[in-house]
């Protein structure tokens, strides 16, 4: 689809477009491009549909995951990041696709965020680094990828914590992670009053063990029982999408 606006592209920059949502994304090959899991993730949260609600996505990149929400939100939607480049694509993707009255980021660490006066957060959605950092040869060599990929300047603990921070009771935390954090992910939850709701594992073929995981919490929502819901196959065959990924994708 032709762009409304244009914005230039730095070196090493690409554009992406995702159809279904109509949205152009800027991605760079020096940073730690936005990929399946968010993409999955944004298709798994649920936005309400009957009332004003407050958003913000956590550990946001290069803010797929706000961009590809901006269309179906009747609410304002707000991306945290650390890493000052990405926050420069998102802000310029925003102004590619037009939507500066619908998604704004903010630059800055997580760990010092504090909740604007009078908001308390509706939903948090968090695509968080997903290693710990046991050894510093599994460590990606480029800094931008590891702070991506791994628990360097954020742990579990830490945005487990400020979720419960800034959210309201009964908010919902949603979240992509690897099935082998299950165990952590659990207990850190719990131990920040986050009672798990919704689970749906994704598997890359048929036959295969699941490598990702999307989580639906409640914040101090009690427990009652947690769905899981049917797998997710990424794909049919070899380089052939399954049909619901077309349609994650495609529409």
């Amino acid at each position: 689809m032709a762009l409304q606006k244009q914005v230039p592209l730095k070196d090493q920059e690409r554009l992406d477009y995702f159809k279904r949502e109509n949205i152009h994304l800027i991605q760079s090959k020096a940073y730690f491009a936005s990929s399946l899991d968010a993409v999955l993730l944004a298709d798994f949260i649920k936005l309400p549909h009957s009332r004003p609600f407050h958003y913000i996505d956590f550990c946001s990149g290069n803010g797929v995951i706000p961009l590809l929400l901006a269309r179906k939100s009747h609410s304002p939607l707000t991306g945290l990041e650390i890493q000052s480049e990405l926050v420069d694509m998102a802000r310029r993707s925003v102004a590619l696709n037009d939507l500066g009255d619908k998604v704004s980021f903010i630059e800055g660490d997580l760990k010092d965020f504090t909740r604007p006066l009078g908001i308390q957060y509706d939903i948090v959605s968090c695509n968080p680094p997903y290693f710990i950092v046991a050894n510093s040869q599994e460590v990606h060599h480029q800094s931008s990828h590891a702070i991506a990929r791994h628990e360097i300047l954020l742990t579990m603990d830490d945005w487990v914590l400020k979720a419960k921070q800034v959210m309201r009771d009964r908010g919902k935390l949603y979240i992509v992670h690897r099935p082998d954090r299950l165990d952590d992910l659990f207990t850190t939850l719990l131990k920040y009053g986050f009672a798990v709701n919704r689970l749906r594992f994704v598997y890359p073929k048929v036959g295969s063990q699941a490598n990702i995981i999307l989580i639906e919490a409640i914040y101090q929502g009690g427990r009652h029982g947690v769905k899981v819901e049917p797998g997710l196959i990424v794909y049919q065959a070899p380089n052939v999408y399954s049909e619901e990924m077309q349609a994650i994708y495609y529409g």
